[in-house]
């Protein structure tokens, strides 16, 4: 009997041994599955919390991108309409003998904002417009201030055109009209350099700078108080004291030799009693001369 009951003792204390080692075992490994809802309730979490600091972000930008366009657009509506911002004056510098208002008028600008002028467009209808300007500059300062610096253009020549004037500047350009108060050379002509007939009466545009370069030549060596003559048939020349008209030719070549030879033409007609009326030096080899018959 004793031997029966050991055996039950024995077998009941090994099963509380397996028991207690199968727990403890347990608490080693825990289940994969509690594992698995843990790590996927994580992700979900993260991605969760992602997708709101992009909205976030994306509602910010748009509250920024509208507050901008907001402001933008009443700056905007402040430069069309707030009279601050408008050109109402427009100083004119540089030249005095201009018409001021005139050239307000062509500027196109006097009483618009300031985003619809453009400076550039301004000089060039301005150049446009007057040949006397020879270069505009505008300039436009904020908030609505505009300054236009005129260079004026300078004639050097006036020709007396068959009782018809026009005027030369130093590049050549003829001028139909001139404000200018500077002293010119006086041209009185029947007719022009490189006119295809005497008859003919069409402007040219411009003048070659040779025939200026023969103008300004021969402008040194005109009697004071004569003006420089010009013929289609014989070219530039003038009146002389001793009231004969002398020509040298359309370009002022041998000009210094030419005017010896009208020295020595003097004294030889003097000496003479000789009363030309008018003597040809364009061809220094074979001058030529007419005089009055009694």
């Amino acid at each position: 009997m004793s031997e029966k009951k050991d055996s039950k003792v024995n077998e009941k204390l090994v099963q509380r041994m397996r028991a207690r080692r199968e727990e403890q075992e347990a608490s080693k490994n825990p289940i994969p599955v509690t594992l698995q809802s843990i790590n996927t309730y994580n992700r979900k979490t993260e991605a969760y919390l992602e997708e709101s600091q992009k909205a976030r972000k994306e509602s910010n930008g748009r509250w920024f991108s509208g507050i901008f366009s907001l402001i933008f657009g009443l700056m905007a509506a402040g430069y069309a309409f707030l009279p601050q911002f408008r050109f109402s004056d427009i100083h004119i510098t540089g030249m005095n003998n201009v018409n001021k208002d005139e050239i307000i008028y062509f500027t196109g600008a006097k009483g618009k904002p300031v985003f619809a002028v453009n400076p550039n467009n301004v000089r060039n209808t301005l150049l446009r417009h007057y040949q006397e300007i020879y270069d505009a500059e505008v300039t436009i300062d904020f908030p609505a201030e505009m300054t236009i610096s005129l260079t004026e253009r300078i004639p050097i020549v006036e020709w007396d055109f068959g009782g018809s004037k026009f005027w030369i500047d130093k590049d050549g350009l003829v001028l139909t009209e001139s404000i200018s108060r500077e002293e010119t050379i006086h041209v009185y002509a029947d007719s022009y350099p490189g006119a295809p007939s005497q008859q003919d009466r069409d402007l040219p545009l411009y003048f070659s700078q040779d025939v200026l370069k023969t103008i300004m030549t021969m402008g040194k060596y005109v009697p004071e108080g004569k003006p420089l003559i010009y013929t289609f048939k014989n070219g530039f020349g003038w009146d002389t004291d001793e009231e004969w008209r002398v020509f040298f030719g359309k370009n002022d070549n041998d000009m210094e030799e030419k005017l010896r030879m009208q020295e020595s033409l003097t004294e030889y007609f003097h000496k003479n009693e000789i009363q030309p009326v008018m003597v040809s030096l364009e061809f220094k080899d074979a001058p030529y001369y007419r005089f009055l018959e009694n």
